[in-house]
């Protein structure tokens, strides 16, 4: 029986598990499973997270882009409107679902994913097939199954805190692919992290000691693994930590995407296609994993609907050319970002992708707050040198080098940090999650002659567990709103 045959037999399994009715309840047997390493990794390319919904595209957590502080709605597309007006005032609900499928697909979409993960970690020992091989494909498993739980727990539950943590509700942990009888509870946000932080210990050590050499961009490596447990980290405010991961990801790979050569009269002309079309190209060698499809739903709105606010084109300096190449103005359609199609095809197409600029930028905030100022900045104007017109006049005064004797002290660096941050990593699907980890500020948007207001540390920062969910599992706790 060929792979791809078994992977449908397993459909099921996956389906009976997810659907929220009864089939939960039964527990499917004498389903086949892969029997070699190649099948299993095969396999886990379910595992990595997409908008795949058989067959057709689902959003995966675009709408948390659309409730930040860099969008914008134009006034061009009403008929678009009328969709990217619900996460744009805040109002993510799944009562909207029959609109475009739902917005939030990300609970059932990352959970399979896990299901997925879960597979290969529970039978891969049992396969045909070399031991480092097999070694570094549970690796490759645990990691993916920790950046899942990484995301949920990002999206349904409050920002990391030590002192509160262990009581917070998170998410359900789900290790193993059996599917229970019974329904599932939250576990505490901590419970959540412990088993994201074993998972990466292990995962990734498995990978290193087992390195396969992966040369695919679309597959974990152990240096995207190390950016992620960076991450994690610095969600974590454990910045010892995240030092140490982003200083392994670095001494790995040092390259940032170099755009210098790039006049700003350059970057101005042709509407930003030939600079924006390559900015998350897998080709580049500083991305260093994509992942997703193009969520077509995502920014079927451009050019009609989504647009660039002010408030996050005005931190630009003169000779940034991320400026050009990110967006570009036209017009009553409003200003129009391109910085996340990967391929030149068609315009507003966004990919999902781990970046050295990361490491960089992880790095810096953690020595910022650390009180490691020179460091800190030193990391900041590394990535900012590539990202400023070469030709520009330094004399003016306006060019990328940050000095730490033109600041007063850590809380000016680690706001410049973190601007830098937001620049850099615009469209990236970051800001949300950025934004709650710094305390979840109040965030303004206009539309029309409406304001629409997200209070400081409101509840709605923390997304609703989906309904289907709530009405399967009536013992899960609900959000508060």
């Amino acid at each position: 029986m060929k792979i791809s045959t078994k992977i449908l037999v397993l459909l099921p399994v996956f389906i009976a598990f997810f659907s929220c009715d009864k089939a939960l309840e039964e527990d499917p047997q004498n389903k086949l499973k892969p029997e070699t390493v190649q099948d299993y990794d095969e396999l886990l390319n379910y595992g990595y997270p997409t908008t795949r919904d058989y067959g057709t595209e689902v959003p995966l957590d675009f709408y948390v882009e659309m409730m930040t502080d860099d969008q914008d709605l134009s006034y061009f597309n009403q008929d678009a409107n009328e969709y990217a007006i619900h996460p744009f005032s805040f109002e993510i609900t799944h009562e909207h679902s029959s609109m475009m499928r739902g917005y939030d697909q990300a609970w059932k979409n990352f959970y399979e994913a896990i299901y997925y993960a879960n597979v290969i970690v529970e039978n891969i020992d049992g396969a045909e097939g070399g031991t480092a091989a097999k070694n570094y494909l549970k690796g490759e498993a645990m990691v993916l199954r920790a950046f899942s739980f990484f995301k949920l727990i990002n999206l349904y539950a409050k920002p990391y805190d030590p002192g509160t943590a262990a009581s917070d509700p998170g998410v359900p942990l789900k290790l193993d692919p059996i599917v229970q009888a019974s329904s599932y509870t939250r576990n505490s946000v901590q419970e959540i992290y412990d088993q994201i932080d074993s998972d990466l210990t292990e995962g990734t050590r498995l990978m290193e000691e087992n390195d396969q050499r992966v040369q695919s961009k679309y597959k974990l490596t152990p240096v995207a693994a190390n950016l992620l447990a960076s991450r994690v980290a610095l969600y974590k405010k454990d910045y010892e930590s995240v030092i140490e991961f982003a200083t392994k990801v670095t001494g790995e790979n040092s390259q940032i995407f170099d755009i210098s050569g790039t006049t700003m009269e350059e970057a101005q002309t042709g509407w930003g296609y030939g600079q924006g079309t390559h900015y998350l190209s897998p080709d580049n060698d500083n991305v260093l994993f994509v992942y997703g499809s193009n969520e077509y739903y995502t920014y079927a709105y451009l050019p009609g609907a989504l647009g660039v606010s002010d408030d996050f084109m005005n931190t630009f300096e003169p000779g940034d050319l991320r400026l050009y190449y990110f967006s570009y103005v036209k017009g009553p359609q409003g200003r129009i970002y391109f910085k996340n199609r990967p391929f030149p095809n068609r315009t507003g197409e966004p990919v999902r992708g781990f970046r050295v600029e990361e490491a960089y930028l992880n790095r810096a905030e953690a020595y910022a707050e650390s009180g490691m100022l020179r460091e800190a900045l030193d990391d900041i104007n590394y990535i900012r040198r590539f990202k400023f017109d070469a030709q520009f006049d330094e004399e003016d005064g306006n060019y990328y080098r940050y000095s730490v004797s033109d600041y007063s002290g850590k809380e000016e660096v680690i706001d410049i940090v973190r601007e830098e941050r937001r620049r850099e990593l615009f469209g990236e699907f970051h800001r949300w999650y950025d934004l709650r980890r710094y305390g979840m500020p109040e965030i303004r948007h206009q539309y029309n002659d409406e304001t629409y207001i997200l209070p400081a540390g409101d509840p709605r920062y923390i997304l609703q567990i989906p309904q289907v969910e709530l009405d399967f599992n009536p013992s899960m706790e609900k959000n508060p709103r």
